[in-house]
Formats: C-alpha cells, structure tokens, sequence
C-alpha cells in the first residue's frame, strides 16, 4: 500500500512538472496592463497575471501548450507574444476558448510545423509564423476575423490552398521561402475580405496561377513576385504588381482576367533587362512606373508608347545616353519624373514643353555639365528640382524664369565656383536650397537676397567670410544654414555669424581655418574678443635696390593684417603691372615682382599695395637703381649674374688641375725608380748573396769647409765603425738587382764611411 501512494506521487508531480501553466515573476505594467516575462528560461504559462492585455514570453524554453492551459485564465488577453521558444504544435493554443479577445500572436522563430484548419480564436486578426519549420501550407486556419498571415522565412516549397474556404485573410506573406508554383483555386463559401495581398518575394517561383469564380467579388490588391523566376502569370489583374529581379526582357507569358472596374495603378519592373518600354494591353490606365535599372539606352516617341496616363515615372540608373525632343511629349499627366544615374551629357530645348503639370524632377547624378534657359520651358508647375551629383560650372539665373513655382532646388556635389540668386524675385518661393560640395568662394551671391530662403545648405565649399548682416537683414525667414567644411576665417567680419549660429544651431557646428591660433576650433565656441581685425601693412626687405644693366631685379614685399591682405605692384608711372608669364616683369607665387635683364629705363620708384576685403589698404615704396658699370655692395639683391655661373665652374677647373699634376708628379716618380733600378742592376741569378765593402774616409776642414777624402785602407768585407777598430761583415740576401748605396754621416766626427762597391757571391 505504501508502495502504491508513494508511485502515485511521483506520478502526480510528473503531471504537475508537465504542465503548460504556472506561477512566475514577471515585469507588470498596471497602466498598459503589459506583462513582461520574457528572456526567465520559463517552461510553462504564468497564470497569475490574469488581468494582462499584452503578454510577452518570448525568449523563453516552452515547447508545450497544454489544451486548458488558456482557458478562463486571460479572457482579456489582446496580444500574445510566444516568438523564441521550442514550440512545435499549436493546435491546442487555435482551439482554446479562453482566449476569446486575443487580435494578434506572434509565434515567430519556433519549430511549428504544421497548422490546423479549425481555429476557435474568434477575434484573431493577425497569426505570425515567421522563421519556423512549415515545408507545405495545405490550410491556413480559418479563424473568424483573421486578416493578416504571414509564415516567412520557412521551408515551403508547396502551396496547396483549398477550393472552397470560409473565411481567407486579405493579407498573405510567404517570402523567403523555396515556393517553386503557386497554385490558389478559389470559390465563394461565406465572407471573404476583397482585395487580397500575396507577398510571394524572394522565392523559386515559374508559375503563378490564382482563379476565381466570376461571381466572386473579390480581386487582388498586391501581388509581389519579384526575385523569382517568373514564366508564366494567370491572375486577376491586381491593383499594384511587383516583378522587379526576375531577369525579364519583355511582358509575353502574362495572362490577365481584366475586369471593367479595376485598372493596374502601379507596376514595377525594376532590375530587369528591358531595353524598351511599350505599354501591354493589361496596363492601360497606369498612373506609376518603376523602371529603374534596366538597360534602357534612350527614350523616343517609341519607347514609352502608350503610357499615356502615367502620373510618376522612375528611369534612374538605366544606360540613358540620350533623350529626344518628343520622347516625353505623350506624358501630358506627369507630375514627377525621375533620371537620375544615367549617362545624360545635354538635354533638347523644349523638351519639357508638353509637362505643364510636372512637379517634381530629378536628375542628378549624370553628367550634364551645362544648362540653358530653354531645357525649362513648359515646367511652370516644377515646384522640386534635384541636380545633384553632375558637372556643373556654371548655372545661368535666367534659367529660374521658366520655374517660377519652385520651392526646393539641389545643386550639390558640382563644380560651381559662383551660384548667384541676387534677383531673387526669380525665385520668390524657394524656401530649400542646396550647394554642398561644390566650390563656391562668395556667399555674398548667395545670401541677404531671398526673404523666404528657410534651409541653406553650404557645407564643404571654399567660403571663407559671411557677412553677419547679410543673415539678419536679407534672409529673416533662415533658420538653418549648413557651413561645414568651409576654410572659415575668423576674425571681425565673422562675428555676426558667430552670434547668428548661436541662436540657430546648424546640424554640425562650423570650425575656424584661420587665423593659424583659432585653427580647428569650434566658430561659436570663441569669445567675440577673439573676432578682431588688424590693419594692413606693406613690408619691403631691400630699399634701396641697386642692380647693374641686363641683370635680374627681385623687388620683395610681404602684407600683413586681418583680414589676409592681397599685393598689387605699380610701376613708377602708378599704373598696375599685369603677370606677364612670358614677357619681362613677372610676379611670383609669393607676389615678388622678377624684372628679367634690367634696363637703364626700369629705373624708378615701385610700390607695392597691400588691400584687404574691407578696403583698407597700405603701401611701401621700393627705389629701384639701375647702372652700367660696377657690381654694387651689400645692399644689392640681383638674380642669376656672370659671376655666379663663372665662379663655381672656375673652381672645378682648379681643383681637377690640381688632380692632374698631383698625378702625373706621382706618376713620375715612380717611372724614374724603376728606370734607376733597371740601369742600376746587373743581371745574376736570384737569390745571390751581396758584400758589402766600405772605405774608411776623413773629413778634412779646409777653409772651413769639410772635404771627404779616400783612404788607403780598404777592406773588402769589414765595416768599420769610427773610433773603433772592429771589423763587421754583413751579407744580404735579396731578390732584387744589386744597387751601390752611399751614405754621408756628418756628426762632427772626422772619420765617415761609404759604400763604393758591391760585390755578389
């Protein structure tokens, strides 16, 4: 009996361990009613939230759903969160009746799969089964309110719908998935909701073939196929179709049931290989176009024939190279267009003349590097222009006539130096105007002209001053003016927009380039002492300035001052010298002025202006002296004369001399050693012994004078020292020839030795 009661437990706490429902700690929200139990590595159901209207358990490590687990315990329970768990069967959660105001569950990465029919969830309006493991959807459960279903990113490689259905949600998405044929047979059994959305992307998809009873009121809204591989298409004709990525060249293969009171309002066929574009019988009325990259190489009358009612049409990044006069002339209805990333160089004026509704237009990112006035007639609705990215240099102001209603206008990532809008009544409605990334120097051309100009883009130009009351007097509607990475200098004429940013903050704050102190920093960071400007002045380095006929004069002068000061030499009559780069007087990056081969009539008194942007101005005379003879001293400053190429090339002459008779003296030398050695030697065989034999000598002084003489005594191998009556003998081996040395000893001694003779042994 024992045994008995004892199983019995374990069994009874088996059954409760395997229960879907418990108690747990979650998050609870009492405004939103939310609780939050995900990410607890929970097993089971928490039912001690009872109240909840949202529930989140998410993250979690359930994997089963218990039949009554749901029932009476959230009858207030609107959304149901189960994504990230280990849940493989949902049939018990569909047919729960405890659930009865539950609209959405999302169930999304689990391993659901399967799903049943019947569904007891009379109020769910939205089932997400994304990223589970469903290989066939033969059903789709026929809840009573459903609207949206969505099993993407599964293992679907079939879809088998039955023929007859009560209820069908309007919204349907299986993307992602291996769907190879889509095949959907419909007739009418109770409400169904028309206009019904496939999202059928990103699939293995050939044939597509969806059929409805003609008395079935009921069409397609959107239908999307692109990245498939469509051949074949059999449907009602839809509303919006999605065929973008599908490797297309034309429209054969597409079968419609065309209905009376439906019109395809938009088609996209982006990404395709269309070369051409001639409007199908199906696509009559289509108000949108997307034919962005394709091959299209040019527009003609013939190339959009038919699209006559079309409102939006998109050609960016295509192959257009050219565009005909009256290749747009049937689009009467246009009110946006769009060509940018094509290879467009001009454009044909009037070409625009039959778009008088045309709002908006873009073209940027081509390669037009000029516009005329003329491009622009007819556009007297255009109230946005977008040319942005091309090669621009210059935009003629006359051009703003043919648009009198536009409001934005973008200008950047061109070449233009000047954009002007000082007749501003040209563009009396433009509130947008950007110029980033050009190489705009003034803003003066720019700014203090239109009244209702509100965001002023200048970033990345080559603007070094902004006037302040240009911003507070000509533009009072500004609110946001962009002047990142602009060579801004500041000093007193910035101080006015130094106070102006600070009261409107631009999007990334401006930085001073110079002066070389406030280099890098932050322009509303500085104090206004800091904004300061010193007057210019003129600094010369050599006056006065002498130089000898035909040499080079170089007249220096240096400018200082805030702002930067700019140098303009006069002559000696006061007239201005132009940069003559090939005639006498040229002037140096650095603004010295070259006078090449000076003459007797460059004489005079030169003088260098210094003026900066303010008008204030100085200047420095330099005494120019020209003469005919003498080099003159230190004070004088020439170019290139004769004694500086003739110096070094004299030097050089004297040094190589110089090497010259050191060699030949060595040379020398050494061929008279030889030449005394070869007459010197007489021939014997190698190795020989040589004597040695010395006579004793006097020295005699005769009138003061020392006199060696010769005596009597010789001795043939003894060498006799003075003052000693030892004899030496010394043999020497040696290979070389024999030779007679002699040798003069004077150590006020009277007795001397000399070698006289050799002899070989």
């Amino acid at each position: 009996m024992a045994m008995f009661i004892f199983l019995l437990c374990i069994g009874a706490f088996i059954r409760m361990s395997e229960s879907s429902t418990c108690h747990a700690q979650c998050d609870y929200d009492h405004v939103t009613a939310r609780a939050d139990c995900s990410s607890r590595n929970l097993t089971c159901i928490p039912v001690n939230y009872p109240d909840s209207l949202i529930m989140d358990l998410s993250h979690n490590a359930i994997s089963m759903l218990e039949p009554g687990g749901f029932n009476g315990t959230f009858t207030r329970l609107v959304e149901l969160y189960l994504d990230n768990n280990a849940i493989s069967d949902v049939t018990s959660l569909l047919q729960s009746t405890g659930l009865g105001s539950l609209k959405k569950l999302s169930m999304d990465h689990n391993i659901v799969n399967d799903l049943p029919y019947s569904c007891s969830l009379s109020a769910l309006e939205e089932m997400s089964l994304d990223y589970n493991s469903l290989s066939d959807l033969r059903r789709i459960p026929s809840c009573n309110s459903i609207k949206r279903f969505s099993a993407n990113s599964n293992e679907i490689q079939s879809v088998h719908l039955p023929r007859y259905v009560r209820i069908f949600p309007s919204f349907i998405s299986l993307r992602f998935n291996r769907i190879g044929e889509f095949f959907w047979y419909l007739r009418r059994r109770g409400m169904i909701t028309p206009n019904v959305t496939f999202l059928l992307d990103h699939n293995e998809i050939t044939n597509v073939e969806i059929r409805i009873d003609d008395y079935f009121p009921m069409g397609l809204g959107l239908l999307s196929l692109s990245h498939n591989g469509l051949q074949h298409i059999k449907t009602p004709l839809p509303t919006k179709f999605i065929i973008a990525s599908n490797g297309l060249r034309e429209f054969s293969g597409f079968n419609f049931f065309q209905r009376e009171e439906t019109l395809l309002e938009e088609l996209d066929i982006r990404n395709n290989s269309f070369d051409s574009l001639i409007q199908p019988e199906w696509a009559e009325g289509l108000q949108i176009l997307y034919a962005d990259d394709n091959i299209l190489a040019n527009l003609s009358s013939t190339t959009l024939q038919g699209f006559g009612s079309l409102t939006e049409l998109h050609l960016a990044n295509n192959r257009l190279m050219f565009i005909s006069s009256t290749a747009l002339s049937q689009l009467t209805k246009l009110r946006s267009l769009y060509l940018d990333g094509n290879a467009l160089t001009s454009l044909f004026g009037e070409i625009f003349l039959k778009q008088g509704e045309l709002v908006e237009l873009s073209i940027a990112n081509n390669q037009l590097h000029q516009l005329y006035p003329d491009y622009f007639l007819g556009l007297n609705s255009l109230e946005r222009l977008y040319l942005a990215g091309n090669r621009l240099v210059y935009v003629q102001p006359e051009m703003f006539r043919q648009m009198p209603g536009l409001t934005t206008m973008d200008f950047s990532k061109n070449e233009l130096e000047v954009f002007d809008i000082t007749n501003c009544s040209l563009l009396k409605n433009v509130t947008n105007l950007l110029l980033a990334h050009n190489s705009i120097h003034a803003a003066s051309y720019i700014l203090g002209h239109c009244n209702n100009l509100i965001v002023l883009d200048l970033s990345f130009n080559q603007i070094k001053m902004v006037p302040g009351d240009s911003l507070t007097e000509g533009n009072r509607a500004l609110s946001k003016l962009e002047l990142e990475g602009n060579p801004l200098y500041c000093d007193c004429r910035l101080k006015g927009l130094r106070d102006w940013l600070r009261n409107n903050p631009p999007s990334v704050l401006p930085r001073c380039h110079g002066p070389s102190q406030y280099s890098e920093a932050v322009v509303t960071d500085l104090d206004k002492q800091y904004f300061i400007c010193d007057p210019p002045k003129a600094v010369t380095d050599v006056n006065p300035l002498n130089v000898i006929v035909g040499q080079t004069a170089i007249l220096s002068c240096t400018a200082t001052g805030i702002p930067i000061s700019f140098i303009t030499w006069l002559d000696p009559n006061g007239t201005v010298i132009p940069d003559e780069s090939q005639g006498r007087f040229i002037i140096s990056i650095k603004m010295n002025l070259h006078i090449i081969s000076v003459k007797l009539s460059d004489q005079g008194m030169y003088a260098c202006l210094v003026q900066n942007i303010l008008g204030e101005m100085d200047r420095a005379v330099v005494n120019l002296t020209v003469t005919e003879d003498q080099i003159p001293p230190l004070m004088t400053k020439v170019g290139p004369s004769l004694a500086a190429v003739v110096l070094p090339t004299m030097f050089i002459t004297i040094v190589f001399m110089l090497l010259v008779f050191v060699l030949v003296i060595c040379l020398r030398r050494r061929y008279k050693k030889r030449h005394h050695q070869t007459s010197s030697a007489t021939p014997g065989p190698q190795n020989s012994e040589l004597a040695v034999t010395f006579q004793q000598g006097k020295a005699s002084n005769s009138d003061g004078v020392y006199v060696n003489e010769v005596a009597d005594q010789e001795g043939s191998t003894a060498i006799q020292r003075a003052g000693s009556n030892d004899e030496y003998q010394d043999t020497i081996r040696t290979d070389e020839p024999p030779q007679v040395y002699q040798e003069l000893r004077m150590e006020n001694k009277d007795d001397f030795y000399e070698p006289v003779a050799s002899s070989r042994r």
